[in-house]
């Protein structure tokens, strides 16, 4: 229950950060990098875009640990009620590697199915494959 709560929470947290940061991006950002020629400033103009996404998934995932505790030590089963925020080291306690291994073939199989239907997962793999073999 606890992983339910914590993937739920932790897309319902992500998704308005990342969407609030790519605004921010395109009416900020990209009008600065369209500037400047040099590829170093439009690195340290893109730098903190980097940093910003990767400090909101991290404060994501503290909150979504919180809060999932709170709810299943409230809402939860009896057996989980017992839980206290400190107790919890996240992922081990917030994610149950039982679950997630037993579910790791029905997961790998929808993806490769899902990889296999979708020209637009094709290409978003492939720009990401060429991206870094670019770098």
């Amino acid at each position: 229950m606890k992983q339910a709560f914590f993937h739920i929470l932790m897309i319902c947290l992500f998704l308005p950060m990342l969407w609030v940061i790519f605004v921010s991006l395109n009416s900020f950002g990209y009008p600065l990098m369209e500037q400047y020629a040099d590829k170093s400033i439009k690195f340290l103009i893109a730098l903190p875009y980097f940093l910003l996404v990767a400090a909101a998934l991290y404060a994501s995932g503290w909150i979504a640990e919180r809060l999932a505790v709170y709810l299943v030590r409230n809402f939860g089963k009896p057996e989980e009620r017992d839980c206290q925020p400190d107790d919890m080291a996240w992922p081990s306690k917030v994610l149950d590697s039982v679950l997630s291994e037993k579910n790791r073939p029905v997961f790998t199989q929808k993806v490769e199915a899902w990889l296999k239907d979708n020209i637009v997962a094709k290409i978003v793999v492939g720009v990401i494959i060429g991206f870094v073999l670019a770098i």
